[in-house]
């Protein structure tokens, strides 16, 4: 009886190792999995940490140009200004010999007649003369 019991309790023993076992066997692989995601995690932050100091570079340099670039805009702004400012004056130029030249053209006008004919002639033959000299001015 008391072998038997022994056996018993062995056996027992036995399929408690092997449980004990399997549990072990499930908490390494459970480590394993947890060093895994530590390292990826740790690499992660690496990067992230690389990342952030290169935005935070890139947000300090951005910053130490914007005083210049206030500077360029305004310049620019300046020159606009200046180059509008030629520009009205060459249009007011334009527009004033424009004007010049309208007055110049009325004032020819004015002073030329329709026809070339003179007003008088001495005889028929000269006046024929004179009416022909227009026909011939008005084709060329």
């Amino acid at each position: 009886d008391c072998e038997t019991l022994l056996r018993q309790e062995n056996e027992e023993l036995c399929i408690s190792k092997q449980v004990l076992e399997k549990k072990i066997e499930e908490l390494l692989d459970l480590q394993e999995q947890y060093k895994s995601r530590e390292v990826a995690m740790t690499r992660s932050l690496e990067e992230s940490g690389g990342k952030v100091t290169q935005l935070s570079d890139s947000v300090a340099f951005f910053k130490s140009i914007i005083p210049d670039t206030k500077k360029a805009i305004a310049s620019a702004e300046k020159s606009i200004d200046l180059l509008e400012n030629k520009c009205q004056h060459l249009e007011d130029i334009i527009s004033a010999k424009y004007r010049k030249i309208i007055a110049l053209v009325d004032q020819i006008l004015k002073h030329s007649n329709a026809t070339i004919e003179p007003k008088t002639y001495s005889s028929n033959s000269e006046g024929n003369y004179g009416r022909r000299g227009v026909a011939n001015l008005n084709m060329i």
